[in-house]
């Protein structure tokens, strides 16, 4: 363009000068203006700046191809040049994610994936390699927030070409993803022969690798799901024997959660400075993670405080992790966040606090389809309203909350639905008491918590229930079922519920 014609744009008011330096530099006064001249060229045209401005960029900035790969992208998606297109938007997807905007990397990595032509048999190595990074890309950086079944949507067609490419790790990294979504998603080794698959071929790529780090994987995936389902001695020692290697480990999906997890199994057993140290080493390898990983290291230390009866220091930390999880997108994340911030409300009696983030956990659940924490969200969910007193709160029923925890082998949140159902019987009218379905509760929580080794949770039932049998005017059983929760919390170190129980018995003797 001449400088005539720009004086004239720049007097009728179209454009406006930007800068001299480095480059003369005009900007348009409206983008409906800009849109009006890019739309007044033809496609022919449009094609070819794309494609000049593209060659430009690359050849006047070749140091800066990170933060300029989504512009780069976008030249040449419009130029027609879709295998620089490609591979622009891939080093875009990574470079996104490697800064925590993990939607912009899912975006990202799904354009490339719009980009790579349908998959065929005659595929040459370079396009399925492609294929199988970019796909594995849009799992990872959706992990949070994609349901698992989408996310098996995505990974299960890659399994085979992962497998024929001469790269063990890369399938060895597909498996493993896989076989966290399953897990997740209520899979166990026993009954699904997909997730069996899985599991034994990273065992197997690991024995060809000579990779011991790569073997600690399928044990310590096991071991995560155990703890969170219920199986807290056999799952803490498979993760307790994986931890120093997954330190190493990091670079997979499920690494840092499954050191949290540890940290959170310790707790649940009451082995509470075992735990704080877990959590605190967490913290410590998350510090150079992606942002899931120092998502998981909040959650893993809240959660010590919470179970230890520290609520003043869990609160915060579950706060911070759920704004972090919603301002990135983490919807996983902000599901357990906010069950950790929404219990920790009702035990120190906020129970309006309590009752907004736990609506917001179950929202974020039900549209991911969050099967692990889902049950012991709802049934928490009815037992802050009836504290409210509201007995029929926007959640699953406590039947419909045992159905799913039941079709999952989850033994954890089958316990935490039994529990809070008393607890929610014992809210009601006493005229309206079904006191020996409330009773009969208490004792079956007590006895899968028991049955689990979960000290602080038998401690609590132990508690609820003895106030339970007092009001109901059974003093002396229910003074029994105090006084084994004090021996209880005394023993584990949990000192503020300990002094409030011994001044409640000590008022009545």
């Amino acid at each position: 363009m001449t400088d005539l014609q720009l004086d004239t744009l720049e007097a009728k008011g179209l454009i406006r000068l930007a800068t001299f330096q480095p480059e003369l530099e005009y900007l348009f006064r409206h983008a409906l203006v800009q849109d009006t001249a890019y739309g007044s060229l033809l496609k022919q045209e449009r094609r070819a700046i794309h494609l000049l401005v593209g060659d430009a960029l690359e050849e006047l900035y070749p140091d800066r191809r990170g933060d300029l790969s989504a512009v780069l992208a976008m030249h040449f998606e419009q130029a027609g040049e879709t295998d620089r297109a490609i591979r622009y938007l891939t080093e875009a997807a990574r470079f996104a994610y490697e800064r925590f905007a993990i939607v912009e990397a899912f975006d990202l990595f799904s354009r490339a994936a719009a980009l790579l032509p349908p998959a065929q048999a005659t595929d040459d190595g370079a396009t399925r390699r492609h294929r199988v990074e970019i796909e594995l890309g849009r799992v990872k950086a959706g992990f949070s927030f994609l349901s698992e079944g989408k996310a098996l949507e995505i990974l299960d067609p890659i399994l085979a070409d992962a497998e024929s490419l001469d790269d063990l790790r890369l399938a060895a990294d597909v498996h493993i993803t896989s076989a966290v979504l399953r897990q997740f998603r209520g899979e166990r080794p026993g009954t699904s022969a997909s997730l069996r698959h899985s599991l034994d071929r990273v065992a197997q790529i690991a024995i060809e690798l000579e990779d011991p780090l790569i073997g600690a994987i399928p044990a310590s995936i096991v071991g995560l799901f155990q703890m969170f389902t219920g199986e807290l001695r056999e799952g803490t020692k498979k993760l307790a024997e994986a931890a120093p290697l997954l330190e190493v480990k990091r670079d997979y999906v499920g690494s840092s959660f499954a050191l949290v997890g540890l940290a959170i199994g310790l707790a649940r057993l009451g082995e509470f400075n075992e735990a704080e140290e877990a959590a605190r080493h967490a913290a410590k390898v998350a510090e150079d993670g992606d942002l899931i990983a120092k998502l998981d290291s909040l959650i893993g230390l809240s959660t010590v405080h919470s179970v230890r009866g520290d609520l003043e220091s869990a609160v915060p930390i579950a706060m911070q992790c759920t704004n972090l999880a919603e301002e990135t997108g983490a919807t996983a994340c902000v599901v357990v966040s906010n069950f950790v911030l929404g219990d920790a409300y009702m035990r120190q009696g906020k129970f309006t606090d309590a009752k907004i983030v736990f609506e917001r956990g179950n929202e974020v659940a039900n549209t991911i389809e969050h099967k692990t924490f889902r049950p012991s969200i709802a049934a928490y969910m009815r037992s802050n309203a009836a504290s409210l007193g509201d007995f029929g709160p926007d959640a699953r029923s406590f039947e419909e909350a045992l159905g799913e925890a039941r079709s999952i082998g989850d033994r954890w949140g089958e316990a935490n639905v039994i529990w809070q159902r008393a607890e929610t019987e014992a809210k009601t009218d006493p005229s309206a008491h079904d006191a020996e379905q409330m009773l009969a509760d208490y004792d079956a929580a007590t006895a899968a918590f028991e049955h689990m080794g979960a000290r602080p949770f038998v401690a609590r039932v132990l508690c609820d229930w003895g106030k339970s049998l007092r009001s109901l005017g059974r003093d002396a059983e229910g003074d029994e079922k105090l006084r084994r929760a004090l021996t209880l919390f005394e023993a584990m170190g949990i000192e503020r519920e300990a002094r409030d129980l011994k001044e409640e018995l000590a008022a009545r003797a």
